[in-house]
């Protein structure tokens, strides 16, 4: 019974010291030194307009689409980013173009993007949609049926066309 007791000991102390060290390290890093990793091709720019005239202001209502990840990235983690984005930019061009859809590709370990995990209660990659009204978000979805489809792309494109499809057009 001593030798449990010391083992569970142990590893506490070695849990407990590892988050001290993670929340240190996470506390003297900048946040503004790398914002995020969204892929500016897909995304609106903020100087849309003809070159001289005034950005464009966002739309009222815009769908973010979100692919979440971390370093360690697997072929089946990177299939479903590719899938997905291609599934976004064949199916809704002109969204893009516009602004109402936007597609981001983050990186949750970088600096200053961690909140996500939280607000999404993130726990492996993922695909969300965040809704947003007025610019600000009014409802979100993990598309978790992704890890399923992932076999057959033209059922996994579906799904995330039709789960985008329904964000755009339903107002709240």
């Amino acid at each position: 019974m001593k030798s449990k007791t010391i083992i569970r000991t142990l590893l506490l102390a070695f849990v407990v010291v590892s988050a001290a060290a993670l929340i240190s390290q996470e506390l003297r890093r900048h946040p503004e030194a790398h914002p995020g990793a969204a892929d500016p091709a897909l995304a609106p720019s903020a100087s849309a307009g003809p070159i001289g005239e005034a950005p464009l202001p966002a739309p009222a209502h815009q769908v973010v689409a979100y692919y979440f990840h971390g370093r360690a990235r697997c072929p089946t983690c990177l299939k479903i980013e590719a899938y997905a984005q291609e599934a976004i930019q064949s199916g809704f061009a002109e969204e893009l173009k516009s602004g109402t859809l936007t597609w981001q590709v983050v990186n949750v370990e970088e600096p200053g993007n961690q909140h996500f995990v939280q607000d999404y209660r993130l726990y492996t990659k993922s695909v969300i949609l965040s809704d947003r009204h007025q610019g600000r978000e009014v409802r979100w979805k993990n598309l978790d049926e992704i890890w399923v489809l992932i076999t057959v792309k033209a059922d996994f494109q579906k799904y995330i066309q039709d789960e985008v499809r329904a964000y755009l057009v339903e107002d709240l």
